[in-house]
C-alpha cells in the first residue's frame, strides 16, 4: 500500500505530462481507489492459515465458495510473502529462483465487484520486490493480467492452461483422487484470465519494444505470475467471513504520522486494518480444539492437525490447529560418546 502511495505522489510531482503517461498513470488511479476502500493487512499467521485452506480438500473449499458473498464492493488485501513459507516448504521454491523473479516482499490485490450480489468482479495484483540490478525495488509491480471471476459460473479454461495446471503442484497432490481433482479444476473454472484496462496499454507498449514475435513469450510469463494465485483469493475471503470468529481486527490510524509527512511533502500513508488470528478463551485455556464434526478416528499418537474448513449446512468456518490423540509426551535423549582411541588404549 505504502509503495503505491509513494509512486502516485512521485508521478503527480512530475506534472501533467508524467501523470498522463499510459503506464505510470496506473499509480494515481490505484491511489484514488484505495482512499475509499477497506484495506486489510494480514500478518504471517493469518496468511499461513489461508495457505493451509488451499492445501486442504478442494471440494470443501468449492462448496464454501458457492455460499460466499463478498462483504464489500471493493477491498484491498495485502500480506508479507514470508507468511507463505509453508507453501514453499511443501512444494519447494524453484518457482522463485532467478534474478529476474525474486521472492516478493509484499503481495496484495485490489478486488472490485461488478454486480450487486457481489459474486462477480475482477482482481488486480500488485507486489513489491527487493532492490536488484534488474529490478529497482522503488516501484511496485502491477500485473497486466487479471482474473475476472463469477462464483456462479463454470467457465472452461484454455487447453494449454489445463496442461500446465496438471503439471502444477496442487494438481499433483490430488492426481490419485479424481473427485478432488475435478473440484480443484472447478475452483479455477470460476474465472477467466485476461488483460485488464491498464494491461492492454502495457501490452501495446511492450509489443512496440520487443516485437510481435517475442510478445507471446512475455505474455506467457505474465499469465504464469498470476494464474496459479487465484485459489488464495477465495481462501482469504472465506477466512474473513467465517461463520465463527477466527480472526481479530486491529484498526491502524496513521493520522498522527501523516501530519509530519504532509509537512515534509511526503506521501500520506493509508489507514488500514491489521488481521491476526483469534485465540479464544477455550483455545488458550485447554490448548486443544474439538475434533471435526462426523469425523472419528483413533489416533496412534499425539500429533498436530493443521487448519481446515468445516461446515454444517450452509455455514462454513475455519478450524484452527489442534492436537489430536491422547497420551504423554515422551522426551527422548540420545547419549553420544566419542570414538575410542585404540592406540592410547593399547598403551
Amino acid at each position: 500500500m505504502d509503495s503505491i502511495a509513494d509512486s502516485a505522489l512521485a508521478v503527480r510531482q512530475q506534472g501533467k505530462r508524467m501523470a498522463s503517461d499510459p503506464l505510470l498513470k496506473i499509480f494515481p488511479a490505484l491511489d484514488e481507489k484505495l482512499k475509499g476502500t477497506p484495506r486489510f493487512l494480514l500478518d504471517e499467521h493469518a496468511i499461513h492459515t489461508a495457505v493451509e485452506l488451499t492445501l486442504g480438500r478442494p471440494k470443501v473449499l468449492l462448496e464454501a465458495m458457492r455460499h460466499l458473498v463478498i462483504p464489500w464492493p471493493r477491498l484491498w488485501i495485502e500480506w508479507p510473502e514470508s507468511g507463505r513459507a509453508k507453501l514453499r516448504q511443501e512444494f519447494g521454491d524453484q518457482g522463485y529462483t532467478g534474478p529476474d523473479r525474486p521472492l516478493p516482499e509484499k503481495l496484495g490485490f485490489l478486488l472490485e465487484c461488478t454486480t450487486e450480489n457481489r459474486r462477480q468482479g475482477m482482481v488486480m495484483w500488485a507486489w513489491t520486490s527487493p532492490a536488484h540490478d534488474l529490478i529497482t525495488g522503488n516501484w511496485p509491480n502491477i500485473a497486466p493480467i487479471s482474473p475476472y471471476f463469477d462464483l456462479d459460473a463454470r467457465l472452461e479454461q484454455p487447453a494449454d492452461k489445463i496442461e500446465g495446471f496438471l503439471r502444477g503442484n496442487l494438481a499433483r497432490m490430488w492426481r490419485d483422487n479424481p473427485i478432488q481433482l475435478e473440484a480443484l479444476f472447478d475452483i479455477w473454472r470460476t474465472t477467466q484470465h485476461g488483460p485488464n484496462d491498464w494491461g492492454f496499454e502495457y501490452l501495446r507498449m511492450l509489443e512496440r519494444q520487443v516485437g510481435e514475435e517475442a510478445l507471446p513469450a512475455h505474455l506467457a510469463n505474465m499469465w504464469a505470475d498470476v494464474y496459479g494465485e487465484w485459489v488464495i483469493v477465495p481462501a482469504i475471503l472465506i477466512l474473513l467471513t467465517s461463520s465463527r470468529k477466527v480472526v481479530d481486527y486491529h484498526p491502524v490510524d496513521r493520522s498522527k504520522i501523516n501530519k509530519h509527512r504532509a509537512k515534509r511533502k511526503q506521501a500520506l500513508l493509508y489507514d488500514h486494518t491489521e488481521v491476526t488470528m483469534y485465540l479464544g478463551e477455550r483455545h488458550v485455556a485447554s490448548g486443544q480444539r474439538c475434533q471435526p464434526l462426523s469425523y472419528k478416528r483413533k489416533s496412534p499418537r499425539v500429533h498436530m492437525v493443521s487448519s481446515f474448513l468445516n461446515r454444517r449446512g450452509d455455514k462454513f468456518w475455519v478450524v484452527q490447529p489442534f492436537m489430536r490423540g491422547s497420551g504423554d509426551v515422551i522426551h527422548r535423549q540420545i547419549n553420544v560418546k566419542g570414538a575410542r582411541d585404540t592406540v592410547n588404549s593399547l598403551t
